[in-house]
Formats: structure tokens, sequence, C-alpha cells
């Protein structure tokens, strides 16, 4: 039997152990089977009449299953089990009426004139006691190490299902956010569907946008919902395979509702993962962007309006000339601030501001639409080859828009000044290779360009980074950039820009 001595307060506070057992939400709630059948195993192995799983908040013992009791809970004040909670191991009463504690104890001088008394605590993983699992009997007994040993594992097989219960409390809470979240999303069709392309959660906002409803829709092929020129071309499949590939898979298309009638949609597929990171079906948001698409083309229509015209070319004029003061200044402020005499800022400022006036007069041209490429990096690099032909250039016909123009026309011209002064254009005998291609394709298609000097002096890594630097780095990159890499190699400087091709043709 366990003395006062015995009892050991293990250092939790109050206020936490009535914090974990609210966490749990099990005070009050009906009968549950899983736990029933524990304390019947405890009973039998004990061999007593009486059984319980005890639960202790600040004021009473509250019975969630009980064998050999009728009541449901008694006040904390009158319980063994407030006794139990206060130290680790099993808490044994052989004999209550022999033990101080407990001999004037209501349960002890009367029903159900309790003699022996045995609890195995239960414990949260943070060690904090919420009640106890324990036998009873209204005769005195012992308990052989076996029984004990049985009883604090029936102790933790009762924690384990209040884990189960709690995890499975808190996961319908997240899937009922969850839903929520997608049902008021209505906006955005939100749509699942297995790696066949199956239908297999469909949300609100879908039922908003296309007209079926959840029902009807899952368990059907994404197919219905596509036009049917896109299912004759195999798009879904085409989508789902490129969001297998490539993470993602973005569209801007035509889609079918329940009526038939067409609505113009932004899309997006991406692949679900379950374990493994092995993907076990795709998600679809899609958006109506109808009234977008429609004004888009009003919009084109009505530019045939000369006020329309008139106020279009303002706000642009606006626009252009906005950024190019604000370019010119930082040429200029830039400038400044690697030059040691005024001449010395003088020539750089004309130089840089001349190029930048090149093109713009090819830009001027095309409407500041587009420019070709190969104009561009002609007006560029013209002041600095000689008759002999030392810049060498070449690539695939395209167009690339006004904003790569600038940023291109700028990086050749430093590039060019640099292989002036100190590399291969500062000799007869040197040259430059200018390069650009086109990797890949579709969405994934890469502008690559290459700038290689042969044959001048050796070259070496700069000390410090001036404004030249910066433009070549950043050139017709921006948020298109895939990378910029610059070596210094024995021959000559290389340096090579990847953009999005998409990005720089915008």
């Amino acid at each position: 039997m366990n003395s006062l001595a015995d009892l050991q307060n293990p250092g939790w506070r109050e206020a936490d152990r009535l914090a974990a057992l609210a966490s749990y939400a099990i005070m009050d709630t009906p009968a549950e089977g899983e736990f029933d059948d524990l304390i019947k195993v405890a009973a039998q192995i004990c061999d007593v009449p009486m059984a319980l799983i005890s639960l202790v908040d600040d004021r009473r013992q509250w019975f969630k299953s009980a064998i050999g009791l009728d009541a449901a809970e008694i006040p904390r004040e009158v319980a063994f089990c407030a006794h139990a909670i206060e130290q680790r191991e099993v808490f044994v009463v052989e004999d209550a009426t022999s033990d101080q504690r407990f001999a004037n104890n209501p349960l002890v001088t009367g029903a159900p004139n309790l003699r022996f008394y045995a609890g195995a605590p239960l414990e949260t993983p943070e060690g904090l006691p919420l009640g106890t699992l324990c036998v009873l009997d209204d005769q005195p007994r012992q308990l052989d190490d076996k029984q004990i040993f049985a009883l604090k594992t029936l102790a933790r097989q009762v924690m384990a299902q209040l884990e189960l219960r709690k995890a499975l409390a808190q996961k319908r809470l997240s899937d009922e956010r969850h839903r929520q979240i997608l049902e008021s999303a209505l906006d955005y069709g939100i749509i699942t569907m297995d790696l066949q392309g199956w239908v297999t959660s469909w949300n609100a906002g879908a039922a908003n946008i296309l007209g079926w409803s959840e029902e009807e829709m899952c368990g059907r092929p994404c197919d219905d919902f596509f036009t049917p020129e896109d299912r004759a071309a195999h798009v879904p499949e085409r989508e789902m395979g490129d969001a297998l590939a490539h993470g993602r898979g973005s569209d801007e298309r035509w889609h079918l509702r329940k009526d038939g009638s067409r609505f113009w949609a932004s899309g997006e597929m991406m692949p679900l993962r379950g374990d493994a990171d092995v993907a076990v079906g795709f998600l679809k948001i899609l958006r109506d962007r109808t009234e977008y698409r429609l004004a888009q083309e009003a919009l084109k229509i009505s530019e045939t309006s000369a006020e329309h015209d008139r106020q279009m070319l303002t706000r642009e004029l606006e626009h252009r000339v906005k950024n190019t003061l604000s370019l010119v200044q930082a040429i200029v402020r830039q400038s400044l601030r690697t030059v040691t005499t005024p001449l010395e800022a003088q020539r750089t400022i004309e130089d840089r501001l001349v190029s930048l006036g090149r093109a713009h007069n090819i830009l001027t041209s095309s409407n500041w639409a587009a420019a070709p490429i190969s104009a561009i990096v002609e007006a560029a690099t013209c002041v600095h080859d000689s008759a002999e032909g030392q810049i060498h250039a070449g690539g695939p016909d395209m167009l690339i828009s006004a904003r790569a123009a600038v940023g291109l026309s700028m990086a050749l011209h430093e590039l060019c000044t640099n292989a002036a002064k100190y590399g291969a254009l500062s000799t007869a005998t040197g040259y430059v290779d200018i390069v650009w291609s086109i990797m890949g394709e579709g969405t994934e298609a890469q502008f690559v360009l290459k700038w290689k000097e042969h044959g001048g002096p050796p070259v070496q890594a700069p000390t410090r980074r001036g404004f030249g630097s910066r433009l070549i780095e950043t050139s017709i990159s921006g948020a298109a950039s895939v990378g910029n890499t610059t070596r210094f190699e024995p021959d000559g400087l290389a340096w090579v820009t990847t953009s999005r091709l998409a990005a720089i043709q915008e």
C-alpha cells in the first residue's frame, strides 16, 4: 500500500493538466465500445467487480466507462483517483478502512463500501495525468506483479484511444475548415481528379462557374468541360502530362458549361502527391475570365475611334517618356560615379546615350511593339566593328520586346566598350562572336545569347562592380532571367545570358 511519503508531485501545474484534459474534448461524451472493452479486460485480469476509466477535472471525477458502479461522477474531494494522479506509478490501496486517508471517506463508510482500489494514471505524451484506469472491490485484496503490469498496459491503451480520438477530431476540424475555404472560393473552380482524369472532388466555385453540381461531376471524366476541339486534340491528356513532367501546366482557353455555353478560363493543372512524393492525382484550378476576354476584344474594335487612339497614344507617350527619362537619369548618375575627369564623364555618358538612341530609333520604326534582334545587335556594335569585321553576330530571326531590346542594346554597348579598352577589340587580330539561339519548346523555351572574345590580351576579373557590370549582368533578363554567367578565360571574356523566351517577347 502506498503511504503519504510515496506520493510525489511530478512537477506539472494543475492549470496545464486541466488545459490538456480540455484539449481531448472527452468529458461528458457518450459511452464508447473501445473504452468499455478495456475496463472489462481490466476487471477480469484483476478479478474484481468494479472497474472505471475516470477523468478528473477541477471539481469532479467523471467516468467515461464504468463496471459495477451506477454513478456517472463523484466530487473530486472524495475521489481516490484524485490521489492517484499525483504519482506516476500504479496507486494501490489494499484496505481503505486501515488507511487514514480514506477510512472516513463516504465511499468507504457507505455504498459502495469500497475497500480495495488500484489506479494506473492516464498520462499525455507530455506527462500530464488526466485521470486513471482503475479497478475496485468491496473486499481487501492485493495485486501481483503481472496484474500491475496489465493495468499499466491497459492504461496506455486507453491513452492511445484518446490520442486517436483527438487526432480524428482535429482532422475532421481541419477537413471542415478546408472544405469551408474551398466552398467560399466561389470565383475559383477547384477540382481534383485521379490519374486517369476522373473527377474526385468539385468545390462550390466549380459548380458556380461550370453549372454541374459535385454530385453530378464526381466519377465523371474532366473531358466533359473541355471543348470538342480540345478533346479531339487530346488537350486534357496533354495538360495532365505537362503537370506530371513539369510540376504545373497553365492554360488560357475556352471551356464548356453544363448548358453547352462557352466561357474563357485561366486555368492551372498541378499534380497531387501522396506518400514518397508519388503522384496520386491532379488539382485543376479555373477562373472565369470571359468578361476580361470580351473586354479585350471590344477594346481592339474600339481602337478605331480617333479619340480613343489619341488617349492611348498620349498615355503611351507619357509612359515611354517617363521610362526614358528614368533610364537617362540612371545612366548619368551612375556614369559620374566611375569617372575621374569631366571629359571622361562627357564621353562615357554620350556613348551610352548614343547606344540608347539607336535602340529607340529601331523601336520607333516598329511602333515600339517589338524589334528584330539582329537590328538591335548591329546597332549596338557597329561603332566598334572595324573594316575587317571583328564582330561576328548571328542567330535565328526573331522579335524581342521593347524592354528587352533596350536592355540588350545597353549590355552589348558595355561589352563592346570594355572589349575595345581591354579585350579582344583592343588588338588588330582579336574578334568577338555573338550567337543567340532558342532552346526547348512551348512554355519551357529559353532564349540564350553568348558573347565570346578571341585573340585579345589576357583578361582578369574586375576588382569592383561598376554600372557597366550591372548593366551586363541584368541585360535583357530582369524578371525573365534564368541566369547569367561571366568567365574570364585565357583568350578573352565569355558571357552567357539565359532568359525565358516568352517573357522577352511579351
